[in-house]
C-alpha cells in the first residue's frame, strides 16, 4: 500500500490545506448527505441535519480535542500552543461522540424533535463519516498497526515509527482495516433505520444501542494492533471507552424491551414530524 508523499495537499496564500482535514470534512458531508436521505425516508426534515451541523460539529470537535488533551496533558501543559491545532491530528472518535450526541439531544430539545429518532439517524451515518475520516490518518502516517510485511502494508517514513520498530518499514493499516469495517457497520444501522417503521422487534434508539456494540467490538480489535495508543493504566484509552460503549449498548438494548420499554418500530411513522416522503 503506497504513502502519501505529502501531507498537505495544496497552499492557497500561504496557507496549508492538508489531507487530513480534507478527509475529515469529506467525511462530514457524506455524514450530512446520508442523513438527509435518511429523514426523507422515514419522512422527517431532511433540513434539520444541515440546521443542526454547525452545533454538532463544533461540540464534536471540542470533544475530540478535548478528550486528546486530557491524555496528553502532561505534554500539552509544556506545549500549550499546540493545544487548539488539530491540523496534525489529535482527535478522539469517542470524544467526538460525546460531544456530538450532547450537542444533537440540545438541539434536538430546542426544537421539539425525537431525539431517539434523530439519534438512530445520525448513529447510521456517523459510521460512513468515520470511515472517509480515517484516511486522514494515512496522510498523516499515524494510527497503524504493528509491522507487516502483507501486500497491503503501509509503508510508514522513519520520523514516524515507533522506536522499538524503527527498523521495520512496512505496517499493519489499522486506519485501512477500521474504515472497511466502519463501513460494514453503517449498512447494518442504514438496514436498521430504514426497516424500523415495518418491524415490530425494533425499539426507538436500536441503532444507537447497536453501533454501541458494534463500534466498541471493533475499536477493540483495532486497538490491538495498535503501536500508539494512548494508555489510561495499565490499558489503552480506547479499551477503556470500548468496554464502556459495548456495555451501554447491551444494557440499553434489552432494558428498552424491559424494565424501560421503547416505542416498537411500527409505531414510529406516528412520530415523523416535517418533509414526507
Amino acid at each position: 500500500m503506497p504513502k502519501l508523499s505529502d501531507p498537505v495537499a495544496i497552499s492557497i496564500f500561504g496557507l496549508s490545506i492538508r489531507w487530513y482535514a480534507i478527509f475529515i470534512l469529506t467525511g462530514i458531508v457524506a455524514a450530512l448527505m446520508l442523513m438527509r436521505w435518511l429523514a426523507r425516508e422515514r419522512g422527517l426534515d431532511p433540513d434539520l441535519p444541515l440546521d443542526a451541523a454547525p452545533w454538532v460539529i463544533i461540540a464534536a470537535l471540542i470533544g475530540a480535542r478535548g478528550y486528546y488533551l486530557l491524555l496528553k496533558w502532561s505534554y500539552y501543559l509544556d506545549h500549550p500552543g499546540e493545544a487548539i491545532n488539530i491540523r496534525l491530528g489529535g482527535l478522539t472518535v469517542h470524544g467526538a461522540i460525546v460531544g456530538g450526541i450532547l450537542a444533537l439531544w440540545l438541539y434536538a430539545r430546542h426544537r421539539g424533535q425525537p431525539f431517539l429518532t434523530w439519534a438512530d439517524i445520525a448513529a447510521a451515518a456517523l459510521p460512513v463519516g468515520q470511515a472517509i475520516g480515517r484516511w486522514g490518518n494515512w496522510a498523516n502516517q499515524e494510527a497503524f498497526g504493528r509491522p507487516s510485511d502483507r501486500p497491503w502494508a503501509v509503508t510508514i517514513d522513519p520520523a514516524h515509527r515507533p522506536p522499538e520498530y524503527a527498523e521495520y518499514s512496512t505496517f499493519h493499516p489499522a486506519f485501512l482495516y477500521e474504515s472497511v469495517l466502519d463501513l460494514f457497520i453503517a449498512i447494518v444501522l442504514i438496514w436498521i433505520v430504514r426497516t424500523m417503521p415495518r418491524s415490530a422487534f425494533w425499539r426507538e434508539g436500536d441503532a444507537v444501542w447497536v453501533y454501541c456494540i458494534l463500534y466498541g467490538l471493533v475499536r477493540f480489535a483495532i486497538e490491538s494492533l495498535r503501536t500508539d495508543s494512548l494508555m489510561i493504566g495499565p490499558f489503552p484509552a480506547a479499551y477503556w471507552l470500548s468496554w464502556a460503549l459495548i456495555s451501554i449498548g447491551v444494557v440499553m438494548f434489552v432494558a428498552r424491551r424491559t424494565v424501560w420499554p421503547g416505542t416498537r418500530g411500527i409505531d414510529l411513522e406516528s412520530q415523523s414530524v416535517g418533509v414526507t416522503k
